[in-house]
């Protein structure tokens, strides 16, 4: 059954992406902090830890492999299903990770799009959908993301504005919005990620899904460690341990259905 509604069916297909505000409660807010807390603080310990270390991003990479709680995320019981329907039965995790941007620094990631691959056309495709959950509050000119509504639907040869400040595309919407607020978009949607002007660090946990037939990105295939924790047949799959091409959730109900 669709677990869409109306609403948010015809703003994803006008939009290009959707916001949920006020998602996680203050008592996961503050577990899933926690969690984020103790992956970052393992991470900082050893440089050796994949990830990013520059002055206006810190990236932890597979966020999901420190924290149990930040794995069970990615199967939250609002988003995930919303995910899932977009995707269809064979939805696998892609990549995922733990952005903090520093205040006072400029954009780490220019207006772009998510999928590329020029030689197939795919405006009418949804190849990936990339969930974000915000641990700090991100106020006006915070660093959050900025996207074009409906610029998923563009096609490949379209022309967009070449601006050096990416503050300065026209017709953007900001996901700037209070802690616990999640919202996903199309891996087609014209993206960014804005200058942090002010004196907030901005906290998000990134989940990016796709199928079971794509790649998970380098550095992110699951630990076997990991794969032991997987005891579910969606978490299974969303961890690539099922064959690729049969992969399904065709009648699942639950999402702790073994």
């Amino acid at each position: 059954m669709p677990v869409m509604t109306d609403e948010q069916r015809l703003f994803f297909e006008t939009n290009g992406y959707l916001v949920f505000p006020n998602l996680l409660s203050p008592q996961e807010l503050e577990a899933i902090r926690e969690a984020a807390d103790t992956a970052e603080s393992l991470w900082r310990s050893d440089p050796s830890r994949l990830g990013v270390r520059k002055p206006n991003l810190q990236q932890v990479q597979a966020p999901i492999e420190y924290d149990e709680r930040l794995l069970k995320l990615m199967v939250h019981p609002v988003v995930f299903p919303i995910v899932r329907e977009l995707l269809g039965e064979d939805v696998q995790m892609i990549d995922n990770d733990y952005f903090i941007s520093p205040p006072n620094t400029n954009s780490h990631a220019h207006w772009h799009h998510d999928v590329g691959m020029p030689s197939v056309y795919h405006p009418r495709s949804t190849l990936m959908v990339k969930v974000f959950f915000l641990l700090s509050d991100v106020p006006q000119g915070g660093g959050g993301t900025a996207m074009i509504p409906g610029s998923h639907r563009f096609p490949m040869d379209f022309r967009l504005p070449k601006v050096e400040n990416p503050d300065e595309m026209p017709g953007h919407v900001r996901m700037e919005y209070p802690a616990g607020t999640a919202y996903l978009f199309h891996c087609r949607i014209y993206h960014a990620a804005l200058n942090n002007v002010t004196s907030a660090t901005r906290r998000v946990l990134i989940y990016n899904y796709g199928h079971s037939w794509m790649k998970f990105w380098q550095g992110y295939e699951p630990s076997e460690a990991l794969k032991a924790k997987a005891k579910t047949r969606v978490m299974r799959q969303l961890l690539g341990m099922v064959d690729p091409y049969s992969a399904s959730l065709a009648g699942v109900t639950d999402l702790d259905e073994e």
